[in-house]
């Protein structure tokens, strides 16, 4: 008896044992160098063929590669993708890869929702990634994700608009070099409406600031991007704390209210107004460049180039909002070091990086893609040399309380709410404190 009891004792030891390398929760290879066989499904954004073919490309190149691998892609809405995605983990119906906006990556890290990739070799890999986009990818000094697919907002502007205004051909020397020339365009344009009598529909604006309920996501990417010309920040360092108060930012939001008092922005963003040769200047990304290319075609009123952002003052910063999309690996997964594999495959191929991204005007994320031929034209040169001098959202996991926040006072400053001042990023730096403490005590 005494020798069955000690039997069972032992395999009771052993069993334990195994639980502890094996995590006791049916994910073997959630650990890295797991076994690369079996079927990973992931998540990509679907639109159309066209768009779909890079990633069918990869996933035919990887199981030629990998006998006993299946990859399973399920084409997901764009629209609430995030959402999406944070839903299916709370089920078991959950994608082992994901294709998600770079923002969330912190929060999805911080809240133990996808997998730490140095622990899969991701860090390996640091030297292809173009460095101002690596940085995105961690969080407590870790690799959570790897860039796929970037896009930097610069300086579009409608040279037809500005030559009828200034009355001669548009030159350098007529661009805007700092806030001061940038105002003074402004007024010139102020003027040519008042003496041509230009009202309502017909009114000619200096820019659009990124306003109203269209304007959700871009509002605040644009006033981040203003308080980094200031040499502002939305948040510390360290992302402990917020900096939402500070001198730069209240200089930022004066100048957007400056935009606003003077009757130089639409009180709503208005990408249609700008396509339509009723604005000048536009902050915006490189997929419009087909697009506009169009327009400048078919609109005589429309002759759309492009220039790099321009400094506040003279030396002063010059930094794009940045957006970039990520791939990640779900936590939950019991593929996990497959699907790791599987993203650097994919992450770091030229051919890939090159298909998804040229065929939407989207940029590459290696240093290598970037530098084909395609993004030679003067147009992408503009794109790919702004891509250097970037203003990324902060890697905090209170991005969308952030993001929310800003977006509604953004709104506010250039509808002349009571709320859109500067005075009221000091109500604002409480509420977000306040968030980070909530953060804090989950």
């Amino acid at each position: 008896m005494k020798k069955t009891v000690s039997l069972i004792l032992a395999l009771l030891l052993t069993l334990s044992l195994v639980c502890v390398f094996v995590a006791c929760d049916g994910t073997p290879d959630n650990v890295g160098g797991g076994d690369l066989k079996g079927t990973i499904v992931v998540w990509w954004p679907g639109g159309s063929p066209t768009t779909e073919a890079a990633i069918q490309k990869a996933k035919q190149q990887y199981e030629a590669q990998h006998e006993g691998v299946t990859i399973d892609i399920r084409f997901q809405s764009t629209s609430d993708f995030y959402t999406s995605y944070n839903l299916a983990l709370m089920g078991k119906d959950f994608p082992d890869v994901a294709y998600v906006d770079h923002v969330y990556v912190q929060r999805l890290a911080f809240d133990g929702s996808i997998a730490n990739l140095s622990d899969y070799g991701a860090d390996e890999q640091k030297d292809k990634f173009i460095d101002s986009l690596w940085k995105t990818t961690q969080y407590e000094g870790k690799t959570y994700a790897l860039p796929m697919s970037a896009n930097v907002l610069t300086l579009a502007y409608n040279e037809a608009l500005l030559t009828r205004v200034l009355g001669h051909k548009l030159t350098d020397a007529d661009m805007p070099t700092d806030w001061d020339s940038y105002m003074a365009l402004g007024k010139k344009i102020a003027d040519y409406n008042a003496a041509h009598n230009l009202t309502g529909n017909d009114k000619l604006y200096l820019t659009t600031v990124p306003a109203g309920t269209k304007a959700t996501s871009m509002g605040p990417m644009f006033f981040m991007a203003y308080s980094a010309r200031e040499g502002g920040s939305l948040m510390s360092n360290d992302l402990k704390s917020m900096t939402m108060n500070s001198a730069e930012n209240k200089r930022a939001a004066d100048k957007i209210k400056q935009l606003a008092d003077l009757g130089y922005t639409p009180s709503d963003f208005s990408e249609s107004g700008f396509e339509n040769g009723k604005i000048a200047f536009i902050e915006m990304g490189p997929w419009k460049l087909t697009d506009y290319s169009r327009i400048s075609a078919d609109k005589a009123e429309c002759d759309i180039k492009y220039a790099p952002i321009f400094p506040f003052a003279k030396g002063g910063s010059s930094q794009g909002a940045l957006g970039l999309y990520s791939l990640v690996v779900s936590k939950k997964s019991t593929k996990a070091a497959l699907a790791a594999d599987f993203i650097k495959f994919v992450t770091t191929s030229d051919e890939i990086q090159l298909a998804h991204n040229s065929v939407q005007n989207l940029m590459p994320a290696t240093k290598t893609a970037i530098a084909d031929e395609f993004y030679k034209t003067a147009e992408w040169t503009v794109f790919v040399n702004q891509l250097n001098n970037v203003v990324a959202r902060p890697g905090s996991a209170a991005w969308p309380a952030i993001e929310k926040t800003l977006g509604e006072y953004v709104t506010n400053i250039v509808t002349k709410s009571a709320n859109g001042t500067s005075s009221y990023l000091d109500a604002i730096q409480i509420r977000l404190e306040e968030a980070l403490e909530d953060l804090e005590d989950e």
